[in-house]
């Protein structure tokens, strides 16, 4: 998952090694490069974020969150706010 409608796609979790990291998936000409986006990654390292930008799957999020390591997950947009999500499903799933 690397984009959602418009909006690049961020997740807030405790990765396996038991570390808070921020990730979104990395410029690979497929996610805009939106200025929200570089906003969002700056602001978090300058708060002492860990930021990652790494290729995730809906599958690792599904453990991270049956692991109860997923924190927040959001979305940023240059022409839209920054966008908290209240529920993901997959495959008539809901996973949080």
């Amino acid at each position: 998952m690397a984009e959602v409608n418009v909006q690049n796609f961020f997740v807030l979790w405790i990765n396996e090694k038991g570390k808070e990291e921020l990730i979104t998936h990395p410029l690979d000409g497929t996610i805009v490069p939106g200025i929200m986006r570089d906003t969002v990654i700056k602001q978090a390292k300058a708060w002492g974020v860990n930021v990652v930008e790494k290729y995730f799957t809906i599958s690792q999020l599904i453990e991270a969150n049956s692991e109860h390591r997923l924190i927040e997950a959001f979305g940023t947009g240059t022409a839209s706010i920054i966008t908290p999500y209240a529920s993901i499903a997959h495959n008539d799933q809901v996973i949080f």
